[in-house]
């Protein structure tokens, strides 16, 4: 086919090679620009990493639930020392979200600050404000003192109390007494039977030396006792009972957070004499303050001589006398006095209640052992529990005929004539 067109040049037809160029040919592009992609120029400029920024944002919000509508207001307070929105908590927190050193320099070199973010706009008012780290410390310090000696204050009282109260009970001695003699005669002929005394815990022994009777122990004994020659010492649980409710506190620690606060009001008060406005404002609350602590550190000293004078009166070592121990065992032993008070009358009414039953079986045994007409029945005749047919059994078998039997068998049975109610009365009759 091909050969035969070639050949051919009776008709050639030639295409229209413009139009074919025009419309089919490669357009020729020019090479296209890389595109630079644009960088957003942030709407916020912050220089504090994002944790802590949250942490402020967080912090400064709760002030928005409290009426406080900007950080402005947040800022006002703490320039005039306001603590009506501020507790020592919400203090704390502050103090740790302060701006560092260099996030300072950083906001003071900032020339936009417009477009900085809310936690740095609040940064840019605490700096405004002259010593502002101070006045925090000087709210914080003055909240937590007033919280401080509110607590400990009725906590020394009670100390004090529950001292001189074991130094003057007359009782305690007397029961300890009552002890001691009872112990040397349990341990007569050892080398612990000539005791002149014993170590205050030992009133927690009392209940772990049993009897030969199980649920009776050493401190039920002495209570039994004490109902009945000594009744007087059955207040002692009263006596305790100051004394009990000093359990769980810890001198030690009393001393200690007074001791410290005291440090740091005394270096605030320091801190702040050069400031004049500072010292204006929290003078007097700081004075206050640091005298309400020292007041309380009189009331701890006059404890810690009445611990010296329990430590001699309890023989016990200065040094190593705890009264958190000492207050801890007298409420525990207080404790197991009244429980075995408890029991010892618990186990007197069921004795009671056991005795009554004993006398009642012995009068139904009593009753049981007369027969019918006040005759008395052999003990091997009727069981007390037999029942009314064992009863007849036992007659039947002693040879005692009944009514029927003892009639005249040769005589004839008359048998009335009569209505089948009438019947029915004399069968009754009869068997009555």
């Amino acid at each position: 086919m091909w050969a035969s067109v070639t050949s051919s040049s009776d008709e050639v037809i030639e295409p229209d090679y413009t139009s074919i160029e025009q419309l089919f040919c490669v357009s020729q592009t020019s090479p296209k620009e890389t595109a630079v992609p644009k960088i957003k120029e942030p709407k916020e400029i912050t220089f504090i990493d994002m944790k802590k920024s949250l942490l402020l944002n967080i912090f400064l919000k709760q002030f928005k639930c409290l009426s406080c509508s900007s950080n402005e207001e947040v800022a006002n307070m703490i320039e005039k020392g306001d603590r009506t929105k501020f507790d020592a908590d919400t203090l704390k927190q502050l103090m740790k979200l302060l701006p560092e050193k260099h996030e300072i320099e950083n906001l003071k070199s900032c020339k936009e600050k417009a477009k900085l973010a809310n936690a740095d706009q609040f940064y840019l008012l605490l700096l405004g404000i002259t010593s502002y780290q101070l006045r925090i410390e000087c709210m914080l310090f003055c909240e937590e003192t007033s919280s401080l000696l509110d607590l400990l204050w009725p906590e020394a009282q009670m100390v004090r109390r529950a001292c001189e109260t074991l130094l003057t009970s007359h009782r305690l001695p007397i029961f300890c007494q009552l002890i001691l003699k009872v112990g040397n005669f349990l341990n007569y002929g050892r080398h612990t039977g000539d005791a002149g005394g014993f170590k205050i815990n030992t009133l927690l022994k009392l209940t772990e030396i049993k009897a030969n009777q199980t649920p009776i122990t050493l401190l039920h004994h002495i209570l039994e006792e004490v109902e009945k020659n000594h009744t007087d010492l059955l207040q002692l649980p009263n006596d305790l009972e100051c004394v009990s409710k000093a359990e769980g506190t810890n001198f030690e620690v009393m001393k200690a957070e007074a001791d410290a606060h005291l440090k740091k009001l005394l270096k605030i008060e320091h801190n702040m004499s050069s400031i004049d406005d500072l010292k204006a404002q929290y003078g007097k609350s700081i004075q206050g303050h640091i005298n309400g602590l020292k007041e309380l550190e009189e009331e701890l000293a006059a404890i810690k001589k009445k611990k010296a004078e329990l430590a001699d009166y309890l023989c016990e070592d200065r040094n190593k006398l705890s009264l958190q121990d000492v207050f801890n065992t007298m409420k525990t032993f207080r404790d197991l006095f009244i429980k075995a008070l408890k029991e010892n009358q618990e186990r007197k009414e069921q004795a009671t209640k056991a005795e009554k039953r004993k006398k009642l079986l012995e009068e139904e045994e009593a009753k049981r052992q007369k027969g019918e007409y006040g005759n008395i029945i052999q003990k091997g005749d009727v069981r007390p529990e037999a029942c009314v047919t064992d009863a007849l059994l036992v007659d039947i078998r002693k040879g005692f005929q009944l009514w029927k039997t003892t009639r005249n068998k040769s005589e004839p049975e008359i048998v009335p004539k009569t209505s089948p109610t009438e019947t029915a009365s004399v069968t009754s009759a009869s068997i009555t």
